[in-house]
């Protein structure tokens, strides 16, 4: 357990790395043509994907099942 954490540890962080690196970019290209005047200058971790996720209400989360039950063709039995 311990080398699959570290080999999941190292593959997340080449990950992040990536991802870094084309926001890199995408921060480069916003601040060439951004107005000085009226905007701040964009950083690559504006860009970055992030893991925070808002908490679903109950409704939310059933409206969801409901939505991918649909989606793949299921249909609802009344127990």
């Amino acid at each position: 357990m311990k080398e699959l954490n570290a080999l999941s540890t190292r593959f997340n962080e080449n990950q992040n790395w990536l991802n870094y690196r084309s926001a890199q970019i995408c921060a480069c290209l916003y601040n060439t043509v951004r107005d000085p005047k009226k905007r701040k200058p964009w950083v690559p971790e504006d860009f970055m994907p992030t893991k925070e996720r808002k908490q679903m209400t109950d409704k939310q989360m059933f409206a969801q099942v409901q939505s991918n039950n649909a989606a793949l063709g299921g249909r609802v039995e009344e127990v």
